[in-house]
């Protein structure tokens, strides 16, 4: 107990510690903290680069803002509303002028969302000075600031070139991290000519490299980041750009995307690895036609009994509703025993619910998958309904369940998205189908977007669904809801996929700063819960605070939590204790204040952990409505 709360306070002295400040040359002060803030001083005026951490600065005539996330931007918001002129992007304008219609537009935008972009955009407007655009230059005493558009970490970054008491810097935001890192990878989740947000696979990497490209052309002699230390010459972008083709050839080598797209996989190819280079992808696996007891279209799989009763796996549109019924009038469908939903995503459960009330079935479930589907509007993920699906039959890992002729075993089965099952069919003619939703295809591993929480720590994601395939029987085939023919993976192919995967491992343990990779692959390893509430004035409300450990040891998270001004709350920090590889959690309970006005508030957390100090960095949404 004293240990506990001995690692508490010097937790919260640490959060709370003024930033660090150290000259990088005679003008130029760096105050370490959680952003790195820049002063540069002129004939006794002041310039800051990114903010100022521990708000020492009292004066500013202006702050150099290199991309619009919240989480750098609040270290220059004070600077700005103290009088100081703000520059920031021309291309994202909207995120410090319009983020309160932004969030607005988002509550309704973020169901069926397949464009999976960042969420961290302040709801408070930054007074704009001036609009920086790549080629641009801007006049500062007796300065010249060269700015460089250098998408990346966020589609319209830029990076501002100084030359400052003989020394050539470059701020680029999070562009690049210490030791040719980056901070993250899920904020590079992106389209790419025809390919989709939802499938853009970390796709601005490639704009990354172009950045950088342009970066190291003006030879710098400090690469200035707003996170992590102070960079020397331009060896980092050299190492990072070695860094990132390694792992994406990695990626390409297994994705099953080329199921679907071998000609856009091509393009994707070309464009992060260069012209120059290829990728010998995994060969197909054998394919096989389905069983004469299983049928699929749409995004459904049906199962067929000798009575001509079935079981449905997943139903996501009036087509196959309609198909279902089709069948039902003919009298090829005598009616639903049963349906399985393989995961929560809008293209497998839109039609559930009217599923449902068409066939007077029950609906199965693991109770991993559960939550998600009874309270959609508490998540924040990709392609998610907004109508709750309830009444649901939940089964435990493994559970099995007699259904006519067949044999039936409930897996939990976090491929495509954490959220997700499958189920084994097994008939009595020795025959047997694991219907797996979207994980593999015969091309590999259906990992497509970031946003989808997919861990990869041994025993979690891919890795356990790999082990889960070894234990099936030798003769099972494996069905995907949107691929036609039954597929099987062999023992080399297992062994070739989970291989594939622990080089994916060291190869991000290179490119990610973390201590553990899943910090980095998982943006949501702190989230709120719910995530959108709807509230009225005086009301009061429960909010937790979601931490995963991705360490493989116990782990202490100190969270504070941010207010809107007028609401409170009676614990405004704590320190989270979490096991290794499980959630910890923390309810918060929040006062509405009485006059509230309508509209979208966010509430916040900061959290520090280890040596990474992350503000702003998740939100609950209340919308306050009317009594």
């Amino acid at each position: 107990m004293f240990t506990k709360l001995l690692l508490t306070l010097l937790l919260q002295i640490v959060l709370i510690f003024p930033a660090v400040s150290r000259q990088l040359s005679e003008s130029v002060t760096l105050k370490d903290g959680a952003v790195n803030g820049v002063v540069i001083s002129r004939n006794g005026k002041t310039l800051v680069v990114y903010g100022d951490p521990g708000n020492e600065v009292s004066k500013a005539e202006m702050v150099l803002f290199t991309h619009f996330r919240r989480d750098v931007t609040w270290a220059g918001r004070s600077l700005v509303m103290n009088g100081a002129s703000a520059v920031v992007p021309a291309q994202e304008k909207a995120y410090f002028t319009r983020g309160d219609s932004i969030w607005k537009d988002y509550l309704h935008s973020r169901y069926v969302n397949m464009q999976n972009q960042s969420t961290k955009i302040s709801l408070q407007p930054i007074n704009i000075s001036y609009l920086a655009k790549g080629g641009e230059h801007i006049k500062w005493q007796d300065l010249d600031i060269k700015v460089l558009d250098t998408p990346g970490y966020t589609r319209g970054s830029v990076t501002y070139i100084i030359n400052i008491d003989n020394k050539k810097y470059a701020f680029t935001g999070d562009l690049i991290y210490d030791g040719g890192k980056i901070p993250d990878l899920y904020s590079f989740q992106d389209s790419y000519g025809k390919i989709g947000g939802y499938h853009g696979y970390a796709t601005r990497l490639g704009q990354l490299i172009r950045s950088l490209q342009l970066i190291a052309r003006e030879n710098p002699d400090y690469i200035v980041p707003s996170r992590g230390p102070v960079i020397t010459g331009t060896g980092s972008v050299n190492k990072l750009t070695d860094r990132i083709q390694r792992f994406y050839k990695n990626y390409l080598t297994v994705t099953a995307y080329r199921w679907y797209y071998p000609e856009r996989t091509e393009d994707l190819t070309e464009y992060i690895l260069g012209a120059e280079n290829s990728v010998r992808p995994v060969p197909y696996s054998v394919q096989n036609d389905p069983y004469s007891w299983s049928m699929r279209f749409n995004t459904v799989w049906l199962v067929f009994a000798k009575d001509s009763s079935a079981f449905l796996m997943d139903c996501g549109s009036k087509a196959a509703l309609d198909r279902l019924k089709e069948m039902k009038e003919s009298g090829r469908l005598k009616r639903l025993d049963g349906i399985f939903i393989t995961h929560y995503h809008s293209d497998h459960v839109t039609y559930i619910n009217e599923a449902v009330k068409e066939f007077n079935c029950p609906v199965y479930i693991t109770k991993e998958v559960k939550d998600i589907l009874e309270n959609p509007s508490g998540y924040n993920m990709p392609a998610l309904i907004k109508d709750p699906i309830t009444n649901l039959t939940v089964m435990d890992d493994g559970e099995k369940m007699d259904w006519k002729e067949y044999t039936l075993t409930f897996r939990f089965f976090p491929g495509q998205t954490l959220y997700h099952d499958a189920v084994l069919f097994e008939n009595q003619n020795g025959e047997s189908i694991f219907f797996i939703g979207d994980s593999f295809t015969p091309t590999g591993i259906d990992d497509y977007c970031l946003l989808n929480r997919n861990f990869l720590n041994p025993g979690t994601g891919y890795f356990y669904c790999l082990d889960v395939i070894r234990q099936l029987p030798a003769n099972v085939m494996l069905a995907n809801q949107h691929v036609d023919p039954l597929f099987t993976f062999s023992k080399k192919e297992l062994t070739d996929l989970t291989n594939n995967l622990i080089e994916r491992r060291q190869l991000l343990q290179e490119l990610l700063p973390w201590e553990n990779i899943n910090f980095g692959l998982d943006e949501q390893w702190v989230r709120f819960y719910p995530y959108e509430k709807n509230v009225n004035p005086g009301s009061t409300h429960e909010l937790e605070v979601i931490v995963y450990n991705h360490s493989e040891r116990e782990e202490a998270f100190l969270i504070e939590i941010n207010l809107p001004p007028g609401y409170h709350t009676g614990l405004t920090s704590s320190t989270v204790t979490v096991a290794p590889l499980s959630e910890g959690k923390q309810v918060f309970k929040i006062k509405v204040p009485g006059d509230a006005e309508q509209g979208v508030q966010l509430i916040t957390a900061n959290v520090k952990y280890k040596n990474m100090e992350l503000r702003e960095w998740c939100e609950s949404v209340f919308n306050v409505t009317t009594r």
